[in-house]
């Protein structure tokens, strides 16, 4: 389900970007003769709102590591831990148009159930458990550029913190790090825009474990990358008429 929804994103900036495309090669018969494009100055500015649903993917670089306190290091191994699920988003901005080009701001909260498996080897003894990325945060800017009237290819970058559910016993610090992505979006029509987006966030890494257990000292550390899809309907409006005092450039 997740993995479907993750390719249904990537399908859908595909697909959007192709129409996008296709719109301008039949607008006058061909590149070259098609009109100059003059954009609305208004219809890209705005405050707006938006929620959507998206699927993403966890991949967890987990480390152990044991010191010797009085005798030889017993062995110790950690399995990889990879996680899949789906998620909900809200999220609140605010774009400004400069003729082609599109530049703002924005805020969102996702809510997730992505959750994966791991196994601790140590020794003769073998734990297994399971840890959910609960939720997470951006705060971020975008900048895009009008490829049509009703389309926006952009790029965005953020800072991301999230909030893990991790076993009984484990320390278990928000963690932060940078998101970069990008997508395209579409006007659907009056104040109704729908956009889809892929992301990349990598965060930093934390310390889960780090005791004294008999003879020996047990660290664990945990770095994760999450890859995400998702779409999401927004309403957008120019509260304060300050778009329509723009003049489209020519």
């Amino acid at each position: 389900m997740q993995k479907t929804l993750l390719a249904a994103t990537l399908a859908a900036i595909l697909g959007m970007s192709g129409g996008a495309y296709a719109a301008d090669l039949t607008a006058g018969g061909s590149m070259k003769d098609a009109p100059a494009y003059v954009p609305d100055a208004g219809i890209w500015s705005g405050f707006y709102v938006g929620a959507g649903i998206g699927g993403g993917m966890t991949n967890d670089d987990l480390k152990g590591s044991l010191t010797r306190i009085r005798q030889e290091d017993p062995s110790l191994e950690v399995k990889g831990l990879g996680g899949e699920g789906i998620f909900g988003t809200v999220e609140v901005g605010y774009d400004r148009q400069f003729g082609r080009f599109v530049g703002g701001v924005f805020f969102d909260y996702d809510f997730s159930n992505i959750t994966g498996d791991f196994a601790l080897n140590l020794g003769s003894n073998t734990y297994k458990a399971t840890w959910t990325l609960n939720d997470s945060w951006s705060a971020g800017g975008r900048v895009g550029y009008l490829v049509n009237p009703s389309t926006l290819a952009y790029f965005l970058a953020a800072y991301t913190q999230a909030e893990y559910s991790v076993p009984a016993g484990l320390h278990n610090p928000d963690r932060e790090g940078v998101t970069l992505g990008g997508g395209l979006e579409t006007h659907l029509g009056g104040n109704w825009f729908l956009k889809a987006e892929y992301r990349f966030t990598s965060l930093d890494s934390v310390t889960l474990y780090n005791r004294n257990i008999g003879d020996w000292n047990v660290k664990l550390t945990d770095q994760a990358d999450i890859q995400t899809g998702r779409l999401v309907l927004s309403y957008k409006t120019d509260l304060f008429g300050i778009g329509h005092d723009l003049t489209p450039l020519k």
